[in-house]
């Protein structure tokens, strides 16, 4: 999972409420299937009378899809017409959609998986939505903790901490440590700043960071940056992909570079369907997965909740007042690594490839 990462608020004005994401990397409730990856509207059925939702995302990375059939299923569950606006992984992208549902007399609630922490026009897109008197949520990545003010409240993983079982994974598999390069779409995203420095609380002191590759969601220049950084970095030991997306570009490149696969580890977030067979063939170690169906999901139940004031609901769905850790699970390709017998007795969910994709196909879903 860009995954989320990512992978993953702005204003959105437009024709009808359509396109909805994340790196960028990934708890779980009632999942059911995706639908393919679009920058085009996607939308529920409209019940007569039902609150008008919007979920921007932060890329049109896979990812979303799992995160898409959790909004369209909330929807029909909880009485909601609900759309997704894709972004282009650009800043001024996101506040364009956020103008749109400003725009939008009938839109009463906003989700958005916010591309840049604290970014000024994306944080004053989300304050002025409030204003019209317009819900808004952040899902899969937050505000900074100085721009809370802007939402009421976040629903995704704790990214700190999934990061932080990235780093324990990465020190299992090399408990000797070494130099590692980190690969992104927006660093500045609080998944990706939270994913980067908790790997490396959690990984210890033997591992260095070297430096930071941002591809701003662009795939092509994903996959070149780790050319870049294998040309750049000879002796490096660790490949960390942020964001879901990150995940079947590094891959990509590795496998072409048989000397770089012997000698670094690879570590992702997300389950992104494209690395799927990289998993399975070992050219990815370990990937930290969210549950994006459930973001989509508990991010309906919650605005819904918070349009009609149900008190009630808003508590059970965020236990502080805040928000609501969706939980992470460790992605491996088989049973005898080194993650599994090391990490899952200390209580990480650590589960084989085979084993998540049983899961997803009894989900209908197809990435995580």
């Amino acid at each position: 999972m860009k995954q989320t990462v990512v992978r993953r608020a702005f204003w959105c004005l437009g024709a009808a409420l359509s396109l909805l994401i994340v790196a960028g990397c990934g708890g779980d409730a009632k999942d059911a299937g995706t639908s393919s990856p679009s920058t085009s509207n996607s939308a529920s059925p409209k019940p007569a009378g039902a609150p008008k939702l919007v979920f921007v995302t932060n890329s049109n990375a896979d990812w979303w899809n799992a995160v898409e059939k959790g909004m369209e299923d909330g929807g029909k569950e909880f009485g909601c017409d609900v759309v997704m606006k894709r972004n282009d992984g650009e800043t001024q992208g996101q506040v364009d959609k956020l103008k749109e549902c400003l725009a939008l007399s009938d839109v009463q609630g906003v989700a958005v998986s916010v591309i840049e922490a604290d970014a000024p026009g994306v944080l004053d897109a989300m304050r002025a939505l409030q204003k019209a008197g317009k819900l808004v949520i952040a899902i899969d990545s937050d505000v900074a903790t100085s721009a809370t003010d802007a939402r009421s409240g976040y629903i995704g993983t704790n990214n700190v901490k999934a990061g932080e079982a990235a780093g324990r994974a990465g020190a299992a598999l090399r408990p000797d440590g070494g130099k590692t390069v980190v690969f992104v779409g927006t660093r500045s995203a609080a998944n990706a700043r939270e994913r980067e420095d908790g790997f490396f609380k959690g990984a210890g002191e033997k591992f260095t960071r070297v430096e930071t590759w941002e591809d701003g969601g662009n795939h092509t220049k994903a996959a070149d940056n780790v050319v870049s950084a294998i040309t750049k970095t000879p002796a490096l030991g660790v490949l960390l992909g942020l964001w879901s997306y990150n995940a079947p570009a590094i891959a990509g490149q590795v496998r072409k570079s048989p000397d770089v696969r012997k000698k670094a580890t690879v570590v992702t977030f997300d389950l992104d369907e494209a690395a799927v067979p990289d998993i399975q063939d070992g050219m990815i170690d370990a990937s930290v997965c969210q549950n994006p169906y459930e973001m989509g999901y508990q991010g309906v139940k919650l605005l819904k909740a918070l349009i009609q004031k149900d008190e009630k609901t808003v508590k059970e769905i965020l236990p502080d007042g805040k928000t609501r850790d969706t939980g992470v699970r460790v992605i491996v390709p088989k049973a005898d690594s080194p993650v599994m017998k090391l990490n899952k007795p200390k209580g990480d969910d650590v589960i084989t490839i085979e084993e998540m994709k049983k899961w997803l196909s009894s989900k209908g879903l197809k990435s995580s």
